[in-house]
């Protein structure tokens, strides 16, 4: 049987001989290992792996795509993307010819299985406490694998990585109340704290204790890191990608080296940190550090190669070509994001001097709002209502709407404390000041 080294050298060298030009092949290893509870119960202790191998080539001036799980497989995958070619789309850029580094671990990590469930257990008879009636689900997970990108111009690399999660989820049907809250991290060292995440959960239950009624009208609203990250980072991801600015639907097309946001606000990906770091994207280009968002000023955008080619002018990579799926061309996506934190206060100091406000922390429909206008229209799926600094109880039925380039203009405050959601993303919480939340 023919090694992957070998397998990913035939398949450059089948379509250089039927033609192509170019050629990049990518080639992924994934394996997940489970320990997941449903409802109280132990449910899946299964191991998954899969694998496979994707080719992108240009031919005639045209990009064929084709992709296999099956290693016996080679010479068939070549000859697909070879025909896929004739009706593919115009290639409007050459593959990478710039060095990259690797990042891989060598060993298979260690899973501690007994120990997880036991730990499992444990974290739900302790939410049990809460209520008797409380659902428990979740689990901890170990992933680990490996991704190798070789191209026709000698460009080669190799990264590696073991992925560790823990999270939970517990839900309450109490008559026609349904709460459901739900906390949990990544690493790639070790399984992240399952005490941690339990006190997460506990606390947002406690604070779920009494439901509260709220009349519609403006209130200063404190936004999580978690809010932050559904609403307003989920915006800026859509209207900073290349794809956007190439095709002119961006509201920020044209409008680069502008000052549209308060100067508190700076938002930067850096792919050397957290758990999506990695230092080459799936077009084997160099990622990097980059402030999307300065002070306030629409600094830079992120780019694929296809779409950076598109741009008038023409623009470059920036390291930001991922695949949603082997058989998928690369599109624009980011790695690890983080908005600095320039706040005086940490979060607690800040619920604490509010007299009459709302925290929100869960939304309901961030991706189905009008984000290419800046705007959001969002169910509160867990929310709380705060009384003379006291978080009093939870709010339901609750909408807020806004556009960020009215309220993230200037913030009332941005916390000092900073939380990691799933490893991948740092953020404070936002203060914003005289927004309106209507109830049912």
């Amino acid at each position: 049987m023919q090694t992957k080294t070998e397998n990913t050298e035939k398949l450059i060298e089948l379509a250089k001989k039927n033609g192509a030009s170019e050629v990049e092949v990518l080639e992924k290893s994934w394996t997940n290992n489970p320990v997941s509870f449903e409802n109280n119960n132990l449910k899946s202790l299964e191991s998954n792996e899969s694998s496979g191998i994707a080719i992108r080539l240009i031919k005639d001036g045209k990009i064929g795509i084709a992709s296999s799980t099956d290693p016996e497989a080679i010479e068939q995958t070549a000859i697909s993307a070879i025909e896929a070619s004739e009706f593919g789309p115009e290639a409007t850029f050459s593959f990478s010819k710039d060095s990259i580094s690797s990042s891989t671990n060598s060993q298979v990590p260690q899973f501690p299985l007994e120990a997880l469930v036991e730990k499992g257990n444990e974290v739900i008879k302790e939410l049990k406490t809460f209520h008797k009636d409380l659902l428990i689900s979740g689990g901890f997970e170990l992933g680990y694998g490996k991704t190798k990108y070789l191209n026709s111009n000698g460009v080669s690399g190799e990264r590696g990585k073991n992925m560790y999660s823990t999270g939970f989820y517990a839900n309450l049907v109490r008559g026609e109340d349904f709460l459901g809250i739900h906390h949990g991290d990544c690493s790639l060292e070790d399984f992240p704290s399952e005490e941690k995440t339990k006190a997460k959960i506990l606390e947002k239950l406690n604070h779920s204790k009494e439901t509260i009624t709220i009349e519609t009208k403006k209130y200063p609203v404190y936004f999580t890191p978690s809010a932050v990250s559904s609403i307003f980072a989920g915006i800026f991801s859509v209207i900073l990608n290349g794809k956007t600015i190439q095709q002119k639907i961006s509201p920020l097309t044209n409008k680069l080296g502008e000052k549209l946001f308060d100067t508190r606000l700076s938002y930067i990906e850096d792919p050397t940190l957290g758990t999506s770091r990695t230092p080459f994207d799936d077009e084997g280009i160099k990622t990097q550090k980059k402030s999307l968002i300065k002070d306030g000023i629409v600094n830079s955008f992120y780019f694929d190669q296809a779409t950076a080619s598109k741009c008038i002018p023409k623009q470059m990579s920036t390291g930001n070509g991922f695949k949603g799926g082997l058989s998928l061309p690369p599109s624009a996506g980011l790695t690890t994001t983080i908005i600095e934190a320039k706040g005086e206060r940490k979060q607690n100091q800040i619920i604490s001097s509010i007299k009459d406000g709302i925290i929100i922390d869960h939304v309901l429909g961030a991706g189905q709002s009008n984000t290419l206008a800046g705007e959001f229209s969002v169910g509160i799926e867990l929310g709380f209502k705060i009384e003379n600094g006291v978080i009093k109880g939870r709010i339901k039925n609750c909408m807020v709407s806004g556009n960020i380039f009215e309220l993230l203009k200037d913030i009332s405050e941005i916390s000092e404390d900073r939380e990691w959601l799933y490893g991948s993303s740092l953020y404070p919480g936002f203060l914003i000041e005289g927004l309106t939340v209507a109830a049912k």
